[in-house]
Formats: structure tokens, sequence, C-alpha cells
């Protein structure tokens, strides 16, 4: 019977890319002929700025066959003014009329060393995309948050928020989480980094 869900949950489990470069048409074709279905493009970048190539990605990825787009936004934790990128970010997805389903908050790379300050700007972002009315996921891994926030510290909105979080183990499943920040179950897992295929370079992802 355990082998029979593990099939079942393998035959329904989808797989995306993501990715912070120019990717063209033909190579999003390409990722749903080899059974990648979403793409989540860099659309905020980690220097408080919107991404020149968020518009054509996203584009390309509907003209690719992609079932589903979402956008990340890596926020620039030294600008400063959290809500402030959010609300200049989401102005240029509206002014682009970008068709994408879920705005993913990266929560990465160099913040303070203040747990108190960190969560501050934390749920100032995550307050103004509530406001906004962003449909939105966290993509942030256990040594992150655990840095970033304190490993006792749990987000109040946890459990409406879905959860992204990379493990570069190569196995697409969620064999190996464990729960963080108020999370019990993940939405996605990105298991594998940067990975050339289809002539771009991209992330790989899995989602039940």
């Amino acid at each position: 019977m355990l082998f029979f869900t593990l099939l079942i949950a393998s035959v329904f489990a989808i797989r995306g890319v993501d990715m912070s470069t120019l990717t063209s048409v033909s190579s999003f074709q390409c990722f749903v002929n080899n059974g990648y279905t979403f793409a989540i493009p860099r659309c905020w970048r980690s220097t408080g700025s919107w991404d020149p190539y968020c518009a054509n990605n996203c584009a390309n990825a509907h003209a690719g066959g992609m079932s589903r787009v979402d956008a990340y936004f890596f926020p620039c934790y030294s600008c400063g003014n959290a809500a402030g990128q959010v609300n200049s970010f989401w102005q240029k997805v509206v002014s682009n009329q970008l068709k994408i389903t879920t705005v993913w908050f990266d929560i990465e790379g160099t913040w303070s060393s203040s747990y108190t300050a960190n969560q501050q700007f934390f749920m100032e972002m995550m307050n103004q995309a509530r406001a906004i009315g962003i449909v939105h996921g966290v993509y942030v891994s256990q040594h992150y948050w655990n840095s970033f926030f304190g490993s006792s510290y749990i987000y109040p909105y946890a459990s409406s928020t879905p959860l992204w979080y990379p493990h570069y183990d190569h196995n697409p499943s969620f064999s190996d989480f464990s729960s963080f920040g108020g999370w019990s179950t993940p939405a996605i897992k990105q298991y594998q980094g940067t990975t050339s295929m289809c002539s771009a370079s991209v992330d790989l992802s899995y989602q039940p």
C-alpha cells in the first residue's frame, strides 16, 4: 500500500524551473517537452530594482506552453523600505500586465545581524503584500530562516502562506523536510541548483 501511495504521488507530481536570465520561447517549449510545466522567473532583484528580463520571461513562458507562471521577488535588505519595494514591484507587474499566479518572496542573501530588525523588515514586506492582495508565498531554507530570524521565530501567517524551500539533494520529494518557522508542510522544493538545460540556466523544483 505504501508503494502504491508513493507511486500515485509521483505520477501526479509536477516539476518546474526558475531563472534569472533571459530565456527564450523555444527553451520553455523544451522544458515542457521534458516534463517541466511551471516557471518562476525573477522579477525583483537584490539591488532593489525591477528585473529587466521579467516581462519577457513571463511572456515567453506562457508562449512556450507553461501551465503556470509565477514570479520571485528578491528584496534588497540594505535598501530598506520593504513596503516601498513591494509597491514598486507591483506597479511594474500591473503596468506590464503580467499574468502571474503567485509571487514568491526570496529570503536569502545578506541581511543584518539583528533578529529583531530582520523580523521587522520581513513583516513589513509580507504585510504590504497582504495589504495589496498579492497572492504570495515564501522561498527560504531552514538555514537562512534560523540565521536571519532565530530558530524560535514563527511567522504568524505561515499556515496560510505556501513555502518553497531549497535543498539541493537531487531528490524531488519532501522526505528531507523538517518543520520550521511555523511551516509543517511545504508547497514546493527546489531540489537542484544551477542547471544547464534546453539552452538555458535554471534551477529545478518539485511540487506534489
